[in-house]
């Protein structure tokens, strides 16, 4: 099974070390140790960043005000290895917090908070809490139009995607090198794709990883893409 490196705080993966699992790869849960980098990505073929706590606002020239779990080694962490995941050329894959921070390391910024950005019916559609807890499953109206002839495209050809959502931040100046594929009605950016070379790079603003019973194979086929993209990269350089 072909190594794919994740990047998370969660213990054991959690979910999205089961559908790296159910898509055919091996989940390789990384540290947070900028200098170990190298080493942890040694054998990989992909790279997955997940979700997590917001990116630091000083990174994108924000103030801190409305920013909350903020991590700064996961963040000197994370802005390393997706940058060195795109001078190998590596498939990637990045999930809420993870498109955020692909987002900041290519030069774009964020939008701090969306509930303070958007009007509260559109902040609701983001993350939806019920009992006191994030909603993990579909939310009706969170429904992602896709660019068509775009990456995303071709692995969930029926638009609008329905998702599952849990962010109250999104991309708000999207870096050069990224092109937008995917938005909510609200014309919130929910997806991007690299616009240099690469043999897959995506990034999704929702949770398939919550989601793969739910949307009638939509985050399955978007995970089996994924994996199937960095086998064959572990192929082609005879990755080991």
């Amino acid at each position: 099974m072909t190594n794919i490196a994740i990047s998370t705080s969660a213990v054991g993966g959690g979910e999205y070390a089961a559908a790296i699992s159910s898509a055919g790869g091996k989940p390789r849960l990384l540290e947070f140790a900028p200098a170990a980098l190298d080493t942890q990505l040694a054998g990989c073929a992909g790279v997955l960043l997940t979700g997590g706590g917001d990116v630091e606002p000083a990174l994108y020239g924000e103030p801190p005000d409305l920013a909350t779990e903020i991590d700064s080694r996961r963040d000197t962490f994370e802005l390393a290895l997706v940058r060195r995941a795109r001078e190998r050329g590596l498939p990637t894959l990045c999930i809420c917090r993870g498109i955020q921070l692909a987002n900041v390391a290519f030069g774009g910024t964020l939008v701090t908070d969306i509930g303070t950005a958007y009007a509260p019916s559109t902040a609701a559609l983001h993350l939806r809490e019920i009992d006191g807890q994030s909603e993990r499953g579909l939310i009706a109206g969170h429904a992602v139009a896709v660019r068509p002839a775009s990456l995303l495209a071709a692995i969930v050809p029926n638009s609008p995607i329905l998702t599952g959502s849990r962010h109250h931040q999104s991309l708000a100046r999207v870096a050069a090198d990224l092109a937008v594929v995917g938005t909510t009605p609200d014309g919130i950016v929910e997806a991007v794709e690299a616009r240099f070379a690469s043999p897959f790079w995506l990034g999704v603003q929702w949770h398939p990883e919550s989601t793969l019973a739910d949307d009638d194979g939509a985050s399955r086929a978007l995970f089996a893409a994924f994996v199937g993209a960095a086998s064959r990269f572990a192929e082609r350089v005879n990755v080991r």
